[in-house]
């Protein structure tokens, strides 16, 4: 049976994020129904009742401030309120430009150099840099 791949730090954030209250929302290239056959059938399980939201690029392209203005509205959290965490500085870039809060550039091993844009950003190795000890 083909299984979605995940990163090992994904769940644990994923559960920390519960325990807090945190809502997590994923906003993808890939479309609403391969997010959620891949986050459906992953490695660890059954991902989806983890995500309040899921938003792929009928949301407006992922380099696109008007993008992340347009999903904050949806959710209802004020751009200043969110995290959102990416490997592409280019996404980062426009989340920034549209005001959100707390940009965070992702590094994995495989992924493109840094640029001086992306040393802009804070830098995280695993997503469990982002979980704090609690409320």
């Amino acid at each position: 049976e083909l299984k979605g791949h995940i990163y090992d730090d994904f769940k644990p954030l994923l559960d920390w994020c519960k325990d807090q209250g945190i809502s997590v929302n994923i906003y993808s290239s890939g479309s609403i129904g391969a997010q959620k056959l891949l986050f459906g059938h992953s490695e660890k399980g059954d991902l989806c009742p983890y995500f309040e939201k899921h938003f792929d690029t009928t949301s407006g392209g992922k380099k696109e401030s008007a993008s992340y203005k347009k999903i904050a509205e949806l959710i209802g959290v004020d751009p200043k309120e969110i995290c959102f965490i990416s490997d592409a500085e280019g996404e980062l870039v426009a989340a920034r430009d549209a005001g959100i809060g707390f940009p965070v550039m992702s590094v994995r091993p495989g992924n493109a150099p840094l640029t001086e844009v992306g040393r802009e950003f804070p830098i995280i190795y695993s997503l469990l840099q982002v979980c704090g000890s609690g409320k």
